[in-house]
């Protein structure tokens, strides 16, 4: 069951072209709440491993309209039950390992541990549903308080 849960996943993770989200901010260092949309191109390493290049607009609730740019590796170790997601910032050389996000129930995917960068802590659960993925993002510290909400297309 866990293992068609992957393949599903997988499945859907190389069909994705685009991506809505929405950030709600109660901490004072970050950019704040606001909302953005992106399209995301998807380059097929192998079977097992894709990348996701998101360039999209940003618009702070407070504030003008931003670009950005985001590069995501995706791994399927179906050996170890999970999909590992990784963020290529720094280049493909030098990958950020954010989580290994096991499938749980009712088409929910959970990380097995948080990621920890500094003081701050994030957790993602990835949600499967009949329209898009569902990513939600939580980023907890001594100076962050912040929740986005990514709608993969």
């Amino acid at each position: 069951m866990a293992a068609s849960r992957l393949r599903e996943a997988w499945a859907r993770l190389c069909a994705v072209s685009g991506l809505r989200f929405i950030a709600k901010s109660s901490s004072g260092t970050s950019n704040g709440s606001g909302s953005g949309t992106a399209t995301v191109t998807i380059a097929t390493l192998d079977a097992a491993t894709i990348t996701f290049s998101e360039q999209g607009k940003w618009k702070p609730d407070a504030g003008k309209e931003l670009s950005f740019r985001n590069v995501f590796r995706w791994t399927l170790a179906e050996e170890a039950g999970v999909i590992r997601l990784e963020r290529l910032r720094p280049g493909t050389k030098r990958p950020v390992h954010l989580f290994d996000l096991a499938p749980g129930d009712d088409g929910v995917f959970l990380p097995i541990e948080p990621y920890h960068c500094g003081s701050d802590v994030y957790m993602a659960m990835m949600a499967l549903k009949p329209d898009a993925i569902h990513m939600i993002w939580n980023v907890r510290g001594a100076e962050k308080d912040e929740t986005f909400h990514y709608i993969y297309l």
